[in-house]
C-alpha cells in the first residue's frame, strides 16, 4: 500500500478498510474514468487522496 507519510503507514488492515474503504461518496462515471467524490467533513479524507495520488488517480 502507498500509505507512507500518512497517519495510515503502519496500520492494519481492518484499520484500513475502517478508514478509507467505508466511506458515503457520490460516484460519478463516464466513458474513460471513474470520479468518487468525497465530502468535505469526510475523516481520512486527506489520506485517502494521498494514497489514491500515488497509485496514479488524477486530482480533478
Amino acid at each position: 500500500l502507498r500509505a507512507a507519510g500518512t497517519a495510515c503507514a503502519r496500520a492494519q488492515a481492518s484499520t484500513l478498510r475502517e478508514r478509507l474503504l467505508k466511506l458515503g461518496v457520490w460516484l460519478e462515471r463516464s466513458v474513460r474514468r471513474v470520479i468518487l467524490h468525497l465530502p468535505d467533513s469526510a475523516p481520512w479524507r486527506s489520506e485517502w487522496r494521498h494514497i489514491a495520488r500515488s497509485l496514479g488517480a488524477v486530482p480533478s
